[in-house]
């Protein structure tokens, strides 16, 4: 993956924090500088509600986004717009109905932490500004992984202190669900009926944090297409990995939609064949293999149009394979309104180059 996220380690576009970092003075100073400005508009506008209930799935169409929780225009990755509110007006007037936060960091024995500072510029929503947001029309889900944030899912003792640990963040900042972004450590046992320990730990995993949480608690998923349309050509190791946990899901009922990566490496159909990443060929042959159904060593794994929202770059340099608006509404407009809308990377890249990737998107969705 191309440097894409905001920290000057991070190898791409799904990047998450990876260590716990002091803040330095200078950082410390600007944030008691914000936190003095938050309070006297606090004071102005009157107390904010602390807790909210969890929303359940949307309705109508998406435009799904991360939301950096670092500052990616500091370092020079995407200036001139960094690390913004999740409260802007600028994010829901761009059509951005649904928001990933991104990335909390995860320690090594599986505790997670969301907090400001956990991390060089990190700046987390407070549980009065994600209410703010979410009385705003906003839907909001915490994305767990990235490109650098990985879990040993090889272990069920960290799969279980993972879940002790990110519940209470989840209920404390009334987050409607969880999208799981985990691009590393993921493989498949070679045989699709038979789960790896790795397969076996994230199921553990998802299913601790559902069981916790109201019925109505969200569950996406944002795999990159070797992990899914990938087992096409064969299933084992990374390819095709994530197929057993989109098929429990997607047949149960709790998964909300699909928003695989169509984007950073080839795209794959049904049959073996193979796309460039950015082309409306590639996106239409993903699209439809999930729709028709993925058979794998017997075992039909199938997303309907209505369960998908494919992830685009949004700007050139947020991912390989950006597609410019007219493709994408060519994209969009060849399923006449089935698909349940649309996932990029990232709503900060798009604010630095004008929202224009969100702007199209709110037209072709006739919102």
């Amino acid at each position: 993956m191309a440097t894409a996220a905001g920290h000057p380690t991070a190898p791409g576009p799904h990047t998450a924090a990876t260590s716990a970092t002091a803040v330095s003075t200078a950082t410390s100073a600007t944030a008691a500088s914000a936190a003095t400005s938050a309070a006297a508009a606090s004071a102005a506008t009157g107390p904010r509600a602390e807790t909210c209930p969890v929303q359940s799935k949307p309705a109508g169409k998406v435009l799904q986004g991360y939301w950096e929780n670092w500052d990616g225009a500091a370092n020079g990755v995407h200036p001139p717009l960094g690390w913004i509110p999740i409260t802007d007006p600028r994010i829901r007037a761009a059509g951005y109905n649904v928001l990933n936060a991104a990335f909390p960091v995860i320690r090594s024995d599986g505790t997670v932490l969301w907090e400001d500072g956990m991390d060089r510029t990190v700046k987390v929503a407070t549980p009065a500004e994600m209410c703010q947001a979410k009385a705003a029309g906003q839907t909001i889900l915490m994305s767990i992984g990235g490109a650098a944030a990985g879990i040993d899912l090889s272990s069920s003792a960290v799969a279980d202190r993972f879940v002790a640990t990110i519940v209470p963040i989840l209920k404390r900042y009334n987050f409607d669900g969880i999208d799981i972004d985990i691009e590393t450590g993921l493989v498949g046992s070679g045989n699709i009926n038979q789960l790896s320990a790795s397969q076996s730990n994230l199921i553990r995993i998802i299913d601790g944090v559902l069981a916790q949480m109201p019925s109505n608690f969200g569950l996406t998923m944002a795999p990159e297409t070797a992990y899914v349309t990938g087992g096409s050509v064969v299933y084992g190791s990374i390819w095709g990995s994530y197929l057993p946990i989109i098929k429990k899901y997607a047949d149960n009922g709790r998964l909300w939609w699909l928003n695989m990566q169509y984007y950073n490496g080839s795209m794959y159909g049904c049959s073996g064949d193979s796309y460039a990443a950015g082309t409306v060929a590639g996106f239409r042959a993903q699209t439809d293999c999930l729709n028709r159904g993925l058979v794998i060593q017997g075992t039909t794994i199938r997303v309907p149009y209505d369960k998908q929202a494919p992830g685009l770059p949004a700007q050139p340099g947020a991912g390989g394979g950006h597609m410019a608006p007219s493709l994408v509404a060519q994209a969009w407009n060849g399923y006449g309104g089935a698909l349940k809308g649309l996932m990029t990377w990232s709503l900060n890249w798009d604010g630095s180059r004008g929202w224009t990737f969100g702007n199209n998107v709110k037209a072709l969705q006739g919102r």
